[in-house]
């Protein structure tokens, strides 16, 4: 292929971006070339700005919730992981994890997150300064190098098949807390993953789910989504006022389930408090070390018979959950098309990590979602 791609690469740690071209390279087998449409920007993107992942080195090209129109497909690629036929121009929706799906761990032990041939997740992988070169998400081009890359065909608009990604993380937290029907469900933190999550929950059943966080356009989406009952960190500044409001909202000693997805271990030792005994806490929030916290194993633990389920990603089925979030989204019923609030161009990828990891607020707007859109 002749084309050009051009991509946003991080430099340095909280570094400037630099808008590179780069040749779209012809696909080998197995492999495609996507236009990229939409990508989605999140938590985990601006705490790699910030240095926080050190696995992840620069120069670096991020961006891990892709979706685009094939531009090219290598010999091989006829359908997609769901078997569906795919012709160059179709939409799909592209998966970051790789794994060979074939070794002890993928078959055996379902950890393809410890597959010793796994190869880096498109939006992580580093440096940008060699071959392949377009592997994130933040570029008009994504090369899909990898032949195992997992993908799905998809009519769904950009800015809903956008938010597979973050719906596959939310449905493994409600795997891992054990929503069930008649649950009542505690989502701390309304980020896009939150906000998946408060989704999820109504759709799984919960007779009540209760959103805390912030800011007010995030917790009114919220509400639109499913929540029964909103706790506004504005109104309720401190934990205690805050576990106050969620018991008031549950009618008990707390939530039979709690996703926390805050990310702050601050916020995680709120969470722990706002579980009901005999509950579940599903910690997704944390995808990078930030530190600990203080917790007794008596008092917090087996005094009040609770489980604290860490949650990674979407999972070790994330093949299965990638495709129920898609189900899901084309489903719909509920405003999905709502929750990218900004779109913003390659040339303004710096300025979107520094708001994502600041006020939350960009041009004058509070920040619901984020999305790259690459041809703007």
């Amino acid at each position: 292929m002749s084309a050009t791609a051009r991509a946003a690469v991080i430099e340095d740690v909280a570094g400037a971006v630099d808008i590179r071209e780069y040749e779209v390279p012809r696909p080998g087998p197995g492999r495609f070339v996507l236009r990229v449409e939409l990508c989605g920007m999140c938590g985990t993107d601006a705490h790699i700005y910030r240095g926080r992942l050190a696995s992840v080195a620069f120069p670096a090209l991020l961006g891990h919730e892709i979706v685009g129109r094939i531009a090219a497909l290598g010999d091989g690629v006829t359908t997609d992981h769901a078997g569906t036929p795919v012709s160059v121009g179709d939409r799909v929706g592209v998966f970051p994890a790789l794994s060979c799906g074939r070794c002890f761990e993928c078959q055996v032990r379902g950890r393809p997150g410890r597959c010793p041939d796994r190869a880096p997740s498109y939006g992580f992988a580093s440096p940008a300064n060699r071959p392949p070169y377009l592997t994130g998400g933040f570029a008009t081009h994504l090369y899909a190098s990898n032949p195992g890359t997992v993908f799905y065909r998809t009519e769904l608009p950009p800015e809903v098949a956008v938010l597979q990604e973050p719906l596959s993380v939310a449905l493994h937290g409600l795997d891992r807390a054990r929503v069930r029907i008649g649950s009542t469900v505690v989502v701390q933190g309304v980020g896009a993953i939150g906000l998946m999550a408060v989704a999820a929950a109504r759709t799984a059943g919960a007779a009540r789910v209760v959103a805390v966080g912030g800011p007010r356009a995030r917790l009114d989406l919220a509400r639109a989504l499913g929540a029964d009952t909103l706790v506004d960190l504005d109104g309720h500044p401190d934990a205690a006022t805050r576990k106050a409001a969620v018991l008031a909202a549950v009618g008990a000693d707390g939530g039979d389930a709690v996703i926390g997805t805050a990310g702050s271990p601050a916020a995680f030792a709120e969470a722990v408090g706002l579980v009901a005994e005999g509950g579940t806490l599903a910690e997704l929030g944390n995808f990078t070390d930030r530190g600990g916290i203080d917790l007794n194993p008596f008092t917090h633990l087996v005094k009040r018979d609770i489980t604290i389920a860490g949650v990674y990603g979407a999972g070790p089925d994330m093949r299965r959950r990638y495709h129920a979030a898609l189900a899901l989204l084309t489903r719909g019923g509920l405003p999905y098309g709502e929750v990218v609030s900004h779109r913003v161009p390659l040339g303004q990828v710096g300025a979107a990590l520094a708001a994502l990891d600041g006020g939350y607020s960009l041009d004058g707007r509070d920040i619901v979602k984020l999305a790259v859109d690459p041809g703007a």
